[in-house]
């Protein structure tokens, strides 16, 4: 596992820009702006992330904030755990299910102060110069579908 949480360190770190789109069937649909960024420790198996959202769309909430999420991604007992903290209070503790050489799986294993999600997973599909990220999940009110999907580019 190590080797993997190597590899993701290595893919992750940095800054990443560009857009994505929401939908769900609780929510009206969205285009987005988003800042990622990745700050890998060199002592520590932990990366820091930080990641905001701006809407892009013809309404009045254009250019305003949709989504702001910052937590870590951390090798712990050889298993890589990614922990959320979310602007709207929301805390989700996340484990690495599955990874290739490019693509990592993240499966929820716990979420904290948001009754309606039951279940969430994040996909990042990265190489040195795209990031591709999915957000999967399931609610109350829903089934398990893809809410959001972004593609972002590296900035140097």
């Amino acid at each position: 596992m190590k080797e993997t949480f190597t590899a993701l360190r290595q893919l992750l770190q940095g800054k990443w820009e560009g857009d994505g789109y929401a939908k769900f069937p609780t929510i009206t649909n969205t285009a987005y702006t988003e800042h990622l960024e990745f700050f890998a420790d060199d002592d520590k198996d932990a990366i820091f992330f930080n990641q905001k959202t701006w809407y892009k769309n013809e309404t009045g909430n254009n250019g305003r904030t949709v989504f702001w999420d910052t937590g870590f991604i951390i090798l712990k007992n050889d298993t890589i755990l990614l922990h959320s903290v979310q602007v709207g209070g929301r805390i989700e503790m996340l484990t690495l299910t599955a990874s290739t050489a490019n693509k990592f799986i993240f499966n929820t294993t716990a979420i904290v102060n948001d009754i309606k999600t039951i279940q969430a997973q994040r996909i990042f599909s990265v190489d040195e110069h795209q990031l591709q990220y999915e957000l999967n999940m399931v609610t109350h009110e829903a089934i398990f579908q893809n809410h959001l999907t972004a593609n972002l580019r590296k900035v140097q």
